[in-house]
């Protein structure tokens, strides 16, 4: 087994192993400590400084991913101090600008100031000095201790603070602090480790005068605008459903969300290390090696949301069952399988993003990413105050395939390649069986569950045993 293969696994298992503890927190701990609106808080600070540090690392990250493989070693380390040192500060001054200005950035987004908001300020330093320590460990295909200690670490802090809201040892602000603060620790903890697998100790930072300097300056310029646009797509329905609605309906929308998107447990370290894989391939002009990656990720990706689908959506009312006054997040059931569906589309489409992304194509995707999300706001704002919540999920689907669509095309016109196969038929057409026999038995009783999920137990250990050699 590579070491590819070995941290894609680990990887994905921490945070599969950290989603599983959120599901304690988001289904359990968290609806019974705290109210809709405490909820609605929480995520909207949560989601906002993933945003704006996206907006405020100027793509370096993006960039260190995409150029690092072309330095000697001497090279390569005055490379990364430079981009450690410079988001360091950008980090600091971040941080620091935004606990003060925080009521602004609440006008700015259009949504109620609350007292929590202080803290947005020490997020969105950790969300920047974590950001750039994954991308730097992903370049060296050590992305396990830092999906680890985040997804994993974090979320028992939150458990912790939850059992002691819950005792009413602690109060809502304080326990948003101790979330803020641990991430900003887990944060800086994360960059020291990267730097220091990378083994290359870092120097005073100097220009480094190798005729790159427009190269990279367009590169990371397309790069803050396509991190900016990439993070809107997953940040822009809370925003909107907190403008348009409440941070009660966030805190409804944000469980239907997490629910939704557990599947992105395994997405992420995906794409995290096809990343630094797919530059190396265009600095290599491997478009074989692109195609097949494109292939593979498509037929993987697409299995894994189709799981998800076939275990969350049949079991949808037992799941809801467990939430404490579970009456209040009724409106969220409906939204899971909306986003679920979105994903289904998203994931089968393979590793188109970061195959553009990180190849000659940045700047035309840069144009496409950038419409997209205007179309997300317009069909959002367009279908919330109609629809509600349906409306945020609704508008996913569609956004979401038009966007694959067309970048699927660009990517066969420009280089032959896209990523379908009769197999993704097939797949589709098994999990449509499954999950059509599983919801005969949608009723409440103990032989209902148990026969719902034989069947679907039964339809993936099917599907696992016939497509098992094409992934």
């Amino acid at each position: 087994m590579s070491v590819f293969q070995r941290q894609l696994i680990k990887g994905s298992a921490a945070n599969i192993l950290g989603m599983l503890l959120g599901v304690v927190n988001n289904f359990w701990l968290l609806p019974l400590v705290l109210s809709l609106d405490e909820l609605g808080v929480y995520r909207w600070i949560e989601r906002t400084s993933v945003l704006i540090a996206s907006i405020v690392l100027f793509g370096l990250h993006r960039t260190y991913v995409r150029y690092q493989s072309k330095f000697s070693p001497a090279e390569a380390s005055q490379f990364l101090s430079n981009v450690v040192v410079i988001i360091a500060l950008i980090a600091a001054i971040s941080g620091v600008l935004i606990t003060v200005y925080a009521d602004l950035v609440a006008r700015l987004f259009d949504v109620e100031s609350t007292d929590e908001l202080a803290v947005l300020g020490v997020l969105v330093a950790g969300s920047i000095v974590y950001t750039l320590g994954l991308s730097i460990s992903s370049s060296a295909k050590r992305i396990t201790i830092p999906y680890f200690v985040k997804n994993v670490g974090v979320r028992i802090v939150l458990m912790v603070g939850a059992v002691a809201l819950w005792g009413s040892w602690m109060h809502f602000p304080s326990w948003m602090q101790l979330f803020a603060w641990t991430n900003l620790v887990v944060g800086v903890a994360v960059l020291a480790y990267s730097v220091k697998i990378k083994g290359l100790p870092l120097v005073a930072p100097r220009s480094m005068k190798m005729g790159l300097t427009r190269e990279l300056a367009i590169f990371s310029g397309s790069s803050i605008m396509m991190t900016v646009m990439t993070m809107s797509l997953t940040t822009i329905d809370s925003q909107m459903v907190a403008s348009l609605l409440s941070y009660e309906a966030l805190g409804v929308y944000g469980l239907a969300f997490f629910l939704g998107s557990f599947v992105d447990g395994i997405r992420r370290p995906v794409s995290q290390l096809l990343s630094p894989q797919f530059a190396v391939h265009w600095n290599d002009s491997n478009i074989a090696a692109i195609g097949a990656l494109y292939s593979r990720t498509s037929r993987i990706l697409m299995a894994i949301s189709l799981v998800a689908f076939l275990t969350i959506v049949p079991n949808i009312d037992f799941i809801f069952s467990l939430i404490h006054d579970a009456e209040r997040f009724e409106a969220a059931k409906t939204v899971v399988t909306l986003i679920l569906i979105s994903r289904i589309v998203d994931f089968s489409f393979g590793s188109n993003g970061e195959i553009l992304s990180n190849g000659p194509y940045f700047k035309w995707t840069l144009v496409a990413i950038s419409i997209l999300v205007i179309a997300l706001i317009g069909l959002n704002s367009l279908l919330i105050p109609q629809m509600g919540l349906d409306g945020a999920g609704y508008s996913l689907i569609i956004a979401y395939t038009v966007f694959n669509v067309v970048k699927a095309w660009f990517l066969y016109n420009k280089e032959g390649i896209q990523p379908f196969s009769m197999d993704q038929f097939y797949m589709l057409g098994l999990a449509a069986v499954t999950f059509i026999l599983s919801v005969q038995f949608a009723g409440d009783s103990v032989v209902d569950l148990l026969f719902r999920n034989l069947i679907i137990v039964i339809g993936l250990g099917s599907g696992f045993f016939a497509f098992r050699k094409k992934f």
